[in-house]
């Protein structure tokens, strides 16, 4: 009995040493010495058949990280894992050391090694290759190069002087100077507006998962930024998660909200194809929520009930 519990043990501490041997993550760049303005890829690979595990440390697109910036992110799936390609523009010189990516699945983390771009400054030419000053050149003139400047300033001071009496006129016509002002939107009802336009497009039906994605997360991110003046559009989907959290209205939402962030970016980042019900259950997780978080009216004072007399006891 006691050899049969052994050999199980060992095959279990086999399987699990297998399985975490599946996960690796390489990292590689294309050129470890550029000049300045020139760009460089760098290539992460991660071999992960069950392709459960997350990348924690892909930059985002359009940000900056010391001396360079991150042009573009791409991403190709295959049956044996991930290959993101990572392009890099430098602006200074110097040497960028880049800290090992890493992949999680379950509790194991996989990292690459680290990486190193070295910067060079752009080389001037010498002395010699100056060339000798232009003797000067007369242009042509013109008619109006011969107006004088002082006619100008006496131009825009009639001009200011009639706009004043036009203004003063239309005041004491009307008594005031009525300013139009747009009627403010009501984020509650922009929103299921156009999340009623986005279901009628039928996107995800159609095999457009990522625009069906990409609109989706839009409309979330402008009610947060209408409803709760979260600047929602510049932050990424960490950032609005930590947001929400600190928020009492969406504290209890946290948990929708993150499903919705992270399939939107596994469909955008990574060319995840969701299954229809996951596409049903993000539109109607953002549907929830809108519902849950419109704004509650104000209750209106009852002036009829006030006007009428009291009665006397």
């Amino acid at each position: 009995m006691k050899k049969h519990i052994v050999t199980a043990l060992l095959a279990t501490c086999v399987y699990m040493a297998s399985s975490a041997a599946q996960v690796k993550v390489t990292a590689s760049i294309d050129s470890t010495v550029v000049e300045m303005g020139s760009r460089a890829t760098i290539t992460v690979n991660i071999a992960d058949d069950s392709r459960k595990g997350t990348f924690i440390d892909l930059p985002e697109a359009g940000t900056e990280a010391e001396n360079l910036d991150f042009i573009s992110v791409e991403c190709d799936t295959f049956p044996a894992g991930y290959e993101y390609r990572i392009l890099i523009q430098a602006f200074e010189p110097g040497t960028v050391t880049f800290a090992p990516f890493r992949y999680v699945q379950g509790s194991d983390t996989a990292e690459s090694e680290f990486l190193t771009l070295k910067i060079m400054p752009v080389g001037l030419d010498s002395l010699s290759t100056i060339n000798p000053m232009e003797s000067i050149v007369n242009p042509p003139r013109r008619w109006y190069d011969y107006i004088p400047g002082w006619l100008l300033w006496v131009v825009l001071g009639i001009a200011l002087a009639a706009a004043a009496i036009c203004l003063y006129l239309v005041y004491r016509k009307n008594g005031t100077l009525i300013v139009h002002r747009s009627k403010p939107v009501d984020p509650y009802e922009a929103a299921m507006a156009e999340l009623s336009k986005l279901r009628e497009r039928k996107l995800a039906e159609s095999g457009r998962e990522k625009e069906y994605y990409t609109s989706l997360v839009d409309i979330l991110r402008t009610y947060l930024e209408r409803r709760f003046g979260i600047n929602a559009m510049e932050m990424s989907s960490t950032q609005i998660l930590d947001t929400l959290r600190k928020n009492p209205e969406t504290r209890d939402n946290q948990p929708r909200i993150k499903q919705i962030l992270e399939i939107a970016d596994f469909v955008k980042f990574a060319n995840v194809r969701p299954m229809p019900d996951d596409n049903v259950k993000t539109f109607n997780n953002v549907v929830g929520f809108v519902e849950d978080t419109k704004p509650v009216p104000e209750p209106q004072p009852d002036t009829e009930n006030d006007k009428q007399p009291k009665k006397q006891n």
